[in-house]
């Protein structure tokens, strides 16, 4: 959320001083003038004719009785620090209670606000309206989807508390996997529960992106369309319009300008270092060094203080001092892209920073199955471009097996046999369990390998019963040795199914629909003008 001067609370109740209590500009800076933060009265008016703090709702006439009597919170003129409400708190100020008929929703849903009254993850079409409102938040400003809120007659939204236990219950994880699987960029959220009159309220927080637009990949019902741009209007998520797309396409350019500037401010004053891309030498105003050329492509800098360490991910880590070395030696630093951490970032949905150091593995890993199409899709590199490089890489079996699955030449899928038939059925309708022993592997991993082409299944169950049973595999004997490797080509299987039909659709379904958005920006202009 935006830092603002003063705190959401501060303005809720500076809005009943003045629509409630009708008090004037000077008899409010009484309350909240500090020495190290004066509130001064063109700040007040901005609150009061809704331009500043539009989105926090007015303290009820009870709450701002307390803050008055409360002699602590007359500010001393010594400094004292501002503490912004947590999240829980700036959820539970949107509701109030309404004589006898219970607990409501202070206003109807608007931009920032949406209200549900049920709450359920899986199966995915349920899913689906969810899904548009995070979208839509994220596009605009941010804001909150409450559970547990029943729409009555009138139109107002009483508290009636969740029904189960499924918003409670839900793994955080699962809802980044059905987000990260349907959109991108991902949005940031955050979950919790809060209780308002002894009923639970599940809350699902959706910051703002900075790198809007969050665009649909997938199709769920007629609800949530491949392709679409969300946003979030008041009281409802709709389709951006062309009008929101052009502040949303103009603020990614004004961004981009300034961080370029500032960073060629910091390298013109020696602040920064440069790093040749061609030959890998890092040039800086007290030394310099060179990276080897085969490390190049896969590394990434983190910077000092922000290191947080992600299995399989290829990092170079620069801390304290770096000396100079004489031209032509090079130090070569390894990446630790394995096989065991391909699979499992599928498999867990991880993002990982450097998705084409995977996409390069799998043509020199040990196992001949790994997933590609979740890099290939995160790496926002066209398949041809991602072929050219695998083609650079040391000739071997594997890079060729890599391009021609890559190429789509070669799949993961595998006719069912015996047990392995049940098991494909199983999975296809939801009914597959986790194997129990070693024996069972081979037909549950077989029956996902079976799938077909169009089948509509849900990965992230599948993906949680393909790590119970690679969990099974650890430490296997000789007798069962190709069990992990079924489980490896299960799992290629389902990044096929999961990602692949995407990739060559994605970047052109993203560009037809920004086209179309700004064609008709321009024909909606007067006399059909062009103002791009």
């Amino acid at each position: 959320m935006p830092k603002k001067s003063i705190t959401s609370r501060e303005i809720s109740l500076i809005k009943t001083m003045v629509f409630s209590r009708k008090m004037k500009n000077r008899d409010i800076q009484f309350y909240f003038n500090r020495p190290d933060r004066p509130v001064n009265s063109g700040r007040i008016t901005q609150i009061r004719d809704g331009s500043y703090g539009p989105e926090v709702l007015q303290a009820t006439e009870e709450e701002l009785d307390t803050f008055l009597a409360d002699s602590s919170t007359t500010y001393s003129r010594a400094p004292s620090k501002i503490i912004e409400p947590s999240l829980a708190e700036i959820a539970i100020s949107f509701f109030e209670k309404r004589g006898k008929s219970g607990w409501f929703l202070k206003t109807h849903e608007n931009e920032r606000v949406e209200a549900k009254q049920n709450f359920a993850l899986k199966p995915e079409h349920r899913f689906a309206d969810p899904l548009r409102s995070i979208a839509g938040l994220a596009n605009n400003e941010g804001g909150f989807i409450f559970f547990g809120i029943k729409d009555l007659a009138d139109g107002s939204l009483q508290v009636v508390g969740m029904s189960d236990d499924a918003f409670s219950k839900a793994d955080p994880a699962d809802l980044n996997r059905c987000l990260a699987g349907a959109f991108v960029p991902v949005p940031t959220f955050a979950t919790f529960m809060i209780e308002v009159d002894g009923k639970t309220i599940g809350v699902i927080h959706v910051e703002k992106h900075h790198h809007a637009p969050v665009v649909a990949l997938k199709n769920v019902n007629n609800e949530f369309r491949e392709g679409t741009i969300y946003y979030r209007y008041v009281g409802e998520t709709r389709p951006i319009k062309p009008g929101e797309l052009h502040r949303i396409i103009a603020h990614r350019e004004q961004k981009a300008v300034a961080e370029f500037a500032s960073r060629m401010s910091k390298v013109a004053s020696g602040e920064t270092a440069t790093l040749d891309l061609d030959n890998g030498k890092v040039e800086g105003k007290a030394a310099s060094f060179v990276i080897g050329e085969d490390l190049l492509p896969k590394i990434q800098f983190l910077r000092e203080g922000e290191f947080k360490e992600q299995v399989g991910a290829a990092a170079l880590r620069l801390v304290g001092d770096v000396s100079a070395v004489q031209s032509g030696a090079q130090k070569t630093v390894r990446t630790n892209v394995t096989d065991e951490a391909t699979l499992l970032n599928y498999l867990r949905d991880e993002v990982v920073a450097e998705p084409l150091a995977y996409v390069l593995h799998s043509a020199s890993g040990s196992r001949g199955w790994l997933p590609q199409f979740h890099y290939a899709r995160a790496s926002n590199l066209p398949v041809a471009d991602l072929i050219e490089k695998l083609k650079l890489e040391r000739q071997s079996h594997r890079r060729t097996e890599a391009i021609q699955r890559l190429s789509g030449k070669k799949t993961a899928f595998q006719k069912p046999v015996g047990k392995g038939i049940r098991r494909r059925d199983e999975a296809l309708n939801g009914g597959l369990q986790v194997p129990v022993t070693l024996s069972d592997v081979p037909s549950f991993a077989g029956g996902i390998q079976a799938l077909p082409d169009d089948a509509e299944v849900d990965f992230g169950f599948l993906k949680e019963l393909l790590i119970k049973a690679l969990d099974l595999t650890s430490g296997a004997s000789p007798k069962h040795g190709s069990a992990r490797s079924q489980v490896y080509r299960a799992a290629c299987r389902l990044d096929e199914l999961e990602y692949r039909k995407h990739l060559a659709e994605r970047e052109m379904k993203i560009a037809a629909v920004v086209e179309d958005l700004l064609d008709s920006a321009t024909l909606s202009t007067p006399n059909g003008s062009d103002h791009r």
